[in-house]
């Protein structure tokens, strides 16, 4: 009943079907987008970064144009999207809006998304599951993950970046960010130059302390993040001398210590 009050002013005025509803977990919901794909002209996929990413890397996005109706917490992707207001302010933009191609990056082994990155955020987003579980707030949950992850849980490593066959050492890694757009979570504006249309991947690599940390997170919040090292390329490859964990669009996915991301020009056909 939530989910239906929810979605319903928003589907009244985009004259819209409403799917899904009757699923239980985020595979039923796939299955059922991937049906629903094939005999739509637009696609229109509510829920949060996670259920946006899970749903395009198990469609054609060239085929089927899709829009983004924001009801997760982070919501990253509205940021990058410019919608103010809520479900039903992102329902009459989506109405009004067109159609744009964007780019997407590839995580060869793992999936296509808009908003990756190794290390770090990755061991933030495992404690801050768990501390929605135990009923924190999402952005109390956010603050409590993070600062576990940085003072218990995450061991900082060297790592090999290689960016279009120019490598370099990275000594006391906390992150290296893969994006596509500018955001992350809670409107963190991360790596203000990202663009969804350039055909680059937009790279930020941070190695600072709590100091700097502090500072980062305090200018990505008030509006552009001012630390790390920042370059674009076509295709990333990184090494690490640790096993380091992976997010893609807000969900944290696996371990490894070898990655590799390319640019998918135009893979996304977006309505806004």
């Amino acid at each position: 009943m939530r989910k239906r009050a929810l979605i319903s002013t928003p589907g009244r005025i985009l004259g819209a079907k409403i799917y899904g509803l009757d699923t239980a977990t985020a595979p039923e919901l796939v299955r059922c987008a991937n049906d629903v794909a094939a005999h739509c002209d637009l696609l229109v996929i509510a829920g949060g970064d996670g259920t946006f990413s899970d749903i395009v890397n198990a469609i054609d996005t060239v085929e089927t144009p899709v829009a983004f109706l924001p009801l997760g917490t982070g919501n990253a992707l509205g940021y990058a999207l410019g919608y103010k207001g809520g479900a039903a302010a992102a329902a009459k933009r989506i109405r009004d809006g067109n159609i744009r191609e964007h780019d997407l990056l590839d995580c060869k082994g793992h999936k296509r998304g808009f908003m990756m990155s190794v290390g770090f955020e990755g061991t933030v987003l495992q404690s801050y599951d768990r501390y929605l579980k135990r009923g924190y707030g999402g952005f109390g949950a956010y603050v409590a993950g993070f600062l576990e992850a940085y003072f218990r849980r995450y061991r900082r490593t060297s790592a090999q970046i290689t960016i279009d066959g120019h490598t370099r050492e990275v000594d006391n890694l906390l992150s290296l960010m893969v994006v596509k757009q500018p955001y992350y979570g809670f409107g963190m504006n991360v790596v203000p130059r990202a663009k969804f249309d350039d055909g680059l991947a937009h790279t930020l690599s941070i190695n600072a302390g709590l100091f700097g940390c502090t500072v980062g997170a305090a200018t990505a919040f008030a509006g552009r993040n001012q630390i790390g090292r920042y370059v674009t390329g076509h295709r990333i490859e990184v090494q690490s001398t640790t096993v380091l964990p992976i997010q893609i669009d807000g969900d944290c996915i696996s371990q490894a210590d070898t990655f590799r991301f390319q640019v998918i020009p135009k893979a996304l056909r977006i309505k806004y």
